[in-house]
């Protein structure tokens, strides 16, 4: 079998270098691009246009596990109801991660135009009560790599605490990179979501190789 496949449904490069840095410790990771996807995953129609191309990149190698690397979890559903591979969304598990570190989570998004898409995710996953905020950074995915984006993180991420957040969650690939930073400078658990759920999918795996 082909160990966790992981999935980044936009067709950007630069991102599926940030994910694979930040899993860099994980030999059991491969990291592959959707390379007919859209080049940002950003409103409702990219996450519509990701799906397809998708679906036929996890078709077209084994893995173990398979994990969307969009904060959007775009196919979620349709790789569960095709494949008894088990299927991780970065949203999904980073969520249910966060909230064993804490009860109050805050997001940092990367534009206000998630936020209602996200909105609605949180009610279907009953997080919503947890969720005391939602920032946005005001800048596209693929703009995240600069210090002005993390100094943006950073203010986002103390409005988060001052709003009663006692967890950050990271609601975008592109903020992988500002993990390790951001939680020294902030002091409270910040969850990176691929290597959330690439963690959740070990275990997962370890659980069903004992069984």
């Amino acid at each position: 079998m082909g160990g966790i496949l992981v999935i980044n449904p936009n067709s950007s490069e630069q991102i599926s270098a940030q994910i694979r840095n930040a899993l860099s410790d994980f030999d059991s990771v491969t990291v592959v691009t959707s390379a007919s996807g859209p080049s940002a995953i950003e409103t409702d129609e990219d996450v519509l246009s990701s799906i397809d191309p998708m679906l036929v990149v996890a078709a077209s190698q084994p893995a173990d596990a398979i994990v969307v690397a969009c904060f959007s979890d775009p196919g979620l559903d349709h790789l569960r109801a095709h494949t008894s591979t088990p299927v991780f969304g970065i949203a999904e598990s980073a969520m249910q991660v966060a909230l064993t570190a804490g009860s109050h989570l805050g997001v940092i998004s990367s534009m206000k135009t998630s936020l209602p898409r996200h909105e609605r995710y949180w009610e279907r996953l009953g997080v919503s009560d947890s969720v005391v905020a939602d920032i946005p950074l005001g800048l596209g995915v693929l703009e995240l790599d600069t210090p002005e984006a993390e100094s943006r993180a950073l203010w986002a991420g103390s409005q988060l605490i001052d709003a009663g957040a006692d967890v950050i969650v990271l609601g975008c690939t592109g903020l992988t990179h500002m993990q390790e930073n951001l939680g020294e400078m902030l002091g409270v658990p910040v969850v990176d979501p691929c290597l959330a759920t690439v963690e959740t999918a070990e275990v997962t795996l370890a659980g069903r190789s004992v069984t």
